[in-house]
């Protein structure tokens, strides 16, 4: 009885020898990433892309296992928000909600560097936009707003997200496709929600909007849709027509937004927020709060791929800016 006792007193030791060994691992595991995560987007509060961000965030802590908060910080075509994270923790903590219009913005100002300054997560999303105007306007096609800033240049206001933003050069691209051109005065906002207000409360006259932002208050009989700017119609608007389907031939913007992190981030922390981004995008909930605002899930296959995309979006704008004189003075 006593080898026994002696082997099962042992055999008891070394298997709590073995789990006490195990215990800092199992501990390093839970604990591995930062203890919270923030995405920066760089628009405000209550507009569709924020609304899905949330979601997206929430399906993010859940395949994390670490809670993840949304920071809104808006202004200056999202020049705050790309410095506030560029600047930032390089931990993995710190992700910019990075849409397309930054890299415009960026032609415009040069005071950033995308691929400098970010490691690319990966793409998440992109969505068709609505050309709007108040529901009592005089204007029910897009072929009668042409007519009336044909008419009267300059007399017509449409707002924007800023210059060079994507709603901005939207109204260049419908511009582009006229003959003889058409000029409105351009007013600025910091985000959509402001612009789609403007038009309701006739401040303006247009507006290009994502359709999370005017999808309700079309239903609710506030806004008129007169186009939408896919390369088919939305399936949450199959009665609107597209822009090309309304005159302007060939005419397609569908803006995206994906994550990114500081440059200097381990790519130990990017590997696990990729991996968790893969999963998040293909959560219920996260496809079905994109299909509520009217947008498409369009992850990249990597970073890799959402870097290149960002690479030749960068050579077309810079294009763009050079054409339309948007340098800043």
């Amino acid at each position: 009885m006593k080898p026994f006792k002696l082997r099962r007193a042992l055999t008891g030791l070394t298997a709590a020898m073995v789990l006490a060994s195990l215990a800092p691992l199992a501990m390093a595991q839970t604990a591995a990433g930062p203890d919270v995560y923030k995405i920066v987007v760089p628009l405000p509060a209550g507009g569709g892309v924020d609304v899905f961000v949330r979601k997206l965030g929430q399906a993010l802590s859940k395949n994390l296992n670490k809670p993840v908060i949304v920071e809104n910080k808006a202004g200056a075509s999202g020049q705050i928000a790309v410095r506030a994270v560029a600047t930032g923790p390089a931990d993995g903590s710190s992700i910019l909600y990075l849409h397309s219009g930054i890299l415009t913005a960026q032609e415009i100002t040069g005071r950033t560097d995308v691929l400098r300054d970010f490691k690319p997560i990966g793409k998440v999303s992109s969505s068709p936009h609505v050309l709007v105007v108040a529901a009592n306007s005089p204007y029910a096609t897009v072929a009668d707003l042409i007519k009336a800033m044909q008419a009267a240049p300059d007399k017509l206001n449409f707002g924007s997200g800023g210059k060079g933003s994507p709603t901005h050069l939207m109204v260049e691209q419908m511009e582009e496709k006229v003959p003889g051109g058409l000029k409105a005065t351009h007013v600025p906002f910091k985000g959509s929600i402001e612009g789609v207000l403007a038009v309701q409360t006739g401040s303006i006259d247009f507006v290009f909007a994502p359709p999370g932002a005017v999808v309700e208050q079309m239903k609710a009989g506030k806004l008129r849709g007169l186009a939408t700017t896919g390369a088919v119609r939305m399936p949450q608007l199959p009665n609107v027509p597209t822009m090309a389907e309304s005159g302007l031939a060939k005419y397609q913007d569908e803006p995206w937004g994906g994550l990114v992190v500081p440059a200097a981030t381990p790519d130990a922390e990017v590997n696990r927020l990729v991996a968790a981004l893969k999963a998040s995008v293909a959560d219920p909930g996260v496809l079905e709060m994109i299909n509520q605002v009217g947008g498409k899930m369009e992850a990249s296959a990597s970073p890799a791929a959402f870097a290149a995309q960002i690479r030749d979006e960068l050579v077309l704008n810079k294009a763009r800016v050079a054409k339309l004189g948007l340098k800043e003075q």
